[in-house]
């Protein structure tokens, strides 16, 4: 959100600025602007840290972009009567935009969107098992991971374009087309005996194409009719990466990157052997890998037909309604996964994985919703809501296992060939009801009174689930209060039971509250606050899931005239999760005891304790906009966000990080228009974070840096 308010930053305070009235040409109104400019990017810390949140960095940049044309009469051109197109990022921005739209009366109505998002993701506690700095083998010290073992860098491209024929009309017909390609590299890991990095190579898109109609049977009452097929394509594969060893005969070889302790071999030597070869020679009889990849392309299609109604053409009574229907199928034709090294459970020297699975998954899904008014001040609705998927699958896979001593024997001739072959079914029907009373008190004041009832069917053939009914009834409280006309509010509550839960953090009793206001003091003075309050609980023995998620916001928009204003707010949310977790650790982590659950027992996983997530966070901002002559504006803001949290401690090497973080952004802007058409903008952004906190045996995450924009506005 940040970057994309940079990134329009400049452009936005230029053409609030007096604007050019643009030309006049063969029967169109043209109006034309330019953003042309660059940034000065200089930070200094963590580079990850600021290429994840961040990643703005220093060159020339076309920051806007726009055209609109308008037809004024009669034009040499009569393709179109109205368009507009815009550009923002473009030259080096990790986000890039371009809007189109095009219009002809009540013949047709276009629009286009591209859209392309460089994701970058390196936060260095993610799946980093914080290898200690004393780790060390006959001279060799294990490396510490200093970067995230799932580092993500990918680029994604989405493309949608809709176009609308006869969009007025009795009858009107659509057709739309999106394409979703996300590709590029990250890494990932696998455990075989050891953890081994991977190189994940991305390629994955989605294409969708619909059609459909709508049909004005009356003029209160619209019919709708649209298919949407939807194809899958993923092509993403894994190999193996970080080979920092090598065995005595030169082959590369990795001994895994967890060692958070010395590893044990098969021979009880030292996993080094030596470690003044280059690199170190690593002892074959540990836990290691020489090759491994894995490649399994998936296709999906997902075909679904929708109809979809609305009316208002009786009396006192409003409906609307809709239904769908999914097809999906799934296909894995051909997996292949090879591991070559050595993992000491089983002796395994080598294996293959090769096989295949498909899957299904046929959802109907439907809602009908009616609003009936009874008296002038009294109201009755009702909605009904239905779900029911299906989801079976097979799968078929062959697994050669060849065994062996250590990464320096050959594998066995002889393989064991174990063929595994699997069938599932998920399925759920969910049928909902809602019962609503709207009385209308007095001209400032109304109340609702509700109830609700939802039946979930969950049929989960496995081998220790069958069938999960779950019943859940609830009431429903809603009151919209006008104290005075200038102040409005209005408050919800809902408070839910169930018989049964699916998981362990689905809610049996369920309470929401819902508060939010507006008052305007003056014409030029808005003051709003908002209360959100969802608790949840399922408080049955080897559960006690207890979770709250309480967020409450205010804020005030102050433009007393065109010269000056001020917007702030103020937000704190408060995220809190608890619930019984078996562990398998030694030594058990703190307040961890023996258990007596017979899931933990059965899981071999004998540790138990309450574990809680807990994270208390405050954000708010502050802008003040100032603009002494008509030619000059500018503002000056701050936003910032601290989280103070903490969370149940599972590894003691585990530090708080960004659950005990803050994030700051000052920034100031200014526009001068030099002549008409002409306006000269900069902008300033500060952005810093800060764990308050110890690192852990990772690189800092802290960083600071200054992003300049200058650009200069033209518009004719």
């Amino acid at each position: 959100m940040g970057i994309a308010v940079l990134l329009v930053a400049a452009s936005a305070v230029a053409q609030d600025a007096p604007q050019s009235p643009g030309t006049v040409k063969d029967g169109y109104a043209i109006h034309q602007s330019f953003d042309l400019g660059g940034h000065i990017a200089e930070y200094s810390g963590s580079d990850a840290m600021y290429d994840t949140l961040v990643n703005l960095q220093s060159g020339p940049r076309i920051l806007s972009q726009s055209l609109e044309m308008h037809s004024v009469g009669k034009t040499k051109f009569p393709l179109f009567d109205n368009l507009s197109t815009s550009n923002i990022g473009y030259g080096g921005d990790p986000i890039n935009t371009t809007f189109f739209h095009m219009s002809k009366g009540n013949l047709y109505d276009f629009q286009g969107v591209f859209r392309r998002d460089r994701q970058y993701f390196d936060y260095d506690l993610l799946a980093n098992p914080l290898v200690p700095p004393e780790v060390t083998s006959n001279g060799y010290t294990f490396p510490q991971v200093e970067n995230s073992p799932h580092l993500f860098n990918t680029v994604r491209r989405m493309t949608d374009a809709d176009v609308t024929l006869f969009p007025i009309s009795k009858v009107s017909f659509h057709a739309g087309y999106s394409q979703n390609i996300m590709q590029g590299p990250t890494f990932s890991s696998i455990h075989e005996g050891t953890e081994a990095l991977l190189e994940q190579y991305w390629r994955n898109s989605t294409d969708s194409w619909r059609g459909g109609m709508d049909w004005k049977v009356f003029s209160k009452t619209t019919l709708s009719f649209e298919e949407v097929i939807t194809h899958y394509k993923g092509n993403t594969y894994w190999e193996l990466t970080g080979l920092n060893l090598q065995l005595s005969n030169g082959t590369p070889a990795t001994l895994g990157f967890d060692n958070v302790s010395v590893p044990s071999c098969g021979d009880h030597a030292s996993p080094i052997v030596s470690s003044t070869t280059n690199p170190p020679t690593a002892n074959a009889t540990c836990n290691g890998y020489l090759q491994y990849y894995r490649y399994q392309p998936t296709r999906t299609l997902f075909p679904t037909e929708v109809f979809r109604f609305q009316s208002s053409n009786i009396k006192n009574i409003e409906m609307n309604g809709h239904i769908s229907y999914t097809g999906a199928n799934s296909n894995l034709p051909s997996l292949n996964e090879f591991f070559n090294g050595y993992n000491s459970r089983g002796s395994v020297r080598e294996f293959t994985v090769a096989g295949n699975a498909k899957a299904e998954r046929v959802n109907v899904s439907a809602d009908y919703g009616i609003v009936w008014q009874i008296a002038p001040k009294i109201s009755l609705s009702e909605q009904y809501d239905f779900w029911d998927f299906r989801q079976p699958g097979v799968s078929d896979f062959t697994q050669i296992t060849y065994t062996g001593t250590s990464m320096l024997t050959p594998p066995s001739t002889t393989g064991t060939t174990a063929v595994t072959s699997d069938a599932w079914y998920l399925g759920q029907k969910t049928q909902t009801n809602t019962l609503v009373a709207i009385w209308q008190a007095a001209p400032r004041a109304s109340f609702s009174l509700g109830y609700r009832y939802r039946n979930r069917d969950i049929v989960d053939r496995r081998p220790d689930q069958d069938n999960i009914p779950i019943h859940q009834q609830g009431g429903l409280f809603g009151a919209d209060l006008r104290p005075a006309h200038n102040w409005k509010i209005n408050g919800n509550i809902e408070i839910a039971y169930a018989d049964n839960a699916y998981t362990q953090i689905s809610p049996r009793q369920l309470q929401h509250y819902q508060v939010k206001t507006t008052y305007q003091p003056r014409s030029w003075a808005m003051i709003f606050g908002v209360f959100n309050d969802l608790e949840d609980r399922d408080n049955v023995t080897y559960v006690n899931h207890l979770a709250h998620s309480r967020a409450f916001s205010t804020g005030a928009n102050l433009t007393p005239n065109e010269r000056y204003g001020v917007e702030l707010s103020y937000g704190y949310l408060d995220v809190f999760t608890q619930t019984d977790e078996c562990y398998a650790s030694t030594p058990p982590p703190s307040g961890a005891v023996l258990t007596t659950s017979p899931a933990c027992i059965a899981n071999g996983t004998p540790y138990f304790t309450n574990g809680y997530y807990n994270a208390p966070t405050q954000y708010g901002s502050i802008m003040f906009i100032f603009a002494p002559i008509k030619q000059l504006r500018s503002g000056l803001g701050y936003r910032m966000s601290a989280v103070n949290g903490t969370t149940t401690t599972i590894n003691p090497l585990q530090v708080p990080g960004s659950l005990q973080s803050q994030y700051q952004s000052p920034y100031a802007n200014i526009a001068w228009t030099v002549h008409p058409g002409w306006t000269f903008s900069g902008n300033w952004n500060y952005y810093g974070y800060g764990e308050g906190t110890p690192i852990g045996p990772t690189l800092p995450r802290s960083f600071r840096g200054n992003v300049y924009t200058i650009g200069m506005h033209y518009e004719f």
